[in-house]
């Protein structure tokens, strides 16, 4: 048995503002779904693709109670981590679509350039890509996550 794909169904309160949150950053629609659409549901869905990864978002589902749609996620015990080829490119794409971060660009110890910004509904997501000096000096990254606190033999 092989795993195809992973994919993702995001529960959102407010369809209209979390198609545009996701559009703003650059998700490209694949399909949607809804009320005034050709695929006929009672409420309304968009889905996001890259390779074989499915991002799905909804404001119902015949399958999950109605009242889920309208909580918050209050926690970062699930988070989306999505690898970009530039994070000075997606922090600028963020800043024009009015979305700012809620953790800065910091450099972490495993070679990686994070930051994170939070959904409509809360959801954490996590735009990282591989550290590179100059990328980190570009978007003045934070560097006190660059030092492993647990060096070997310690």
């Amino acid at each position: 048995m092989a795993i195809s794909s992973i994919n993702i169904h995001i529960k959102v309160k407010n369809f209209q503002q979390s198609l545009a949150f996701y559009e703003s950053l650059g998700f490209k629609k694949v399909s949607s779904f809804g009320p005034d659409q050709e695929v006929k549901e009672q409420y309304s869905g968009a889905d996001f693709q890259y390779g074989n990864t499915i991002l799905e978002i909804a404001d119902g589902h015949r399958g999950v109670k109605p009242h889920v749609f309208q909580e918050t996620v209050n926690s970062s015990k699930i988070s989306l981590f999505i690898q970009v080829d530039s994070i000075s490119e997606m922090l600028a794409i963020c800043k024009k679509a009015g979305i700012e971060p809620v953790v800065g660009v910091r450099h972490y110890h495993w070679g990686k350039l994070e930051f994170v910004v939070r959904d409509p509904d809360g959801v954490i997501i996590v735009f990282f890509s591989p550290y590179t000096k100059e990328e980190a000096k570009k978007v003045h990254a934070d560097e006190s996550y660059s030092v492993n606190p647990h060096p070997r033999g310690v």
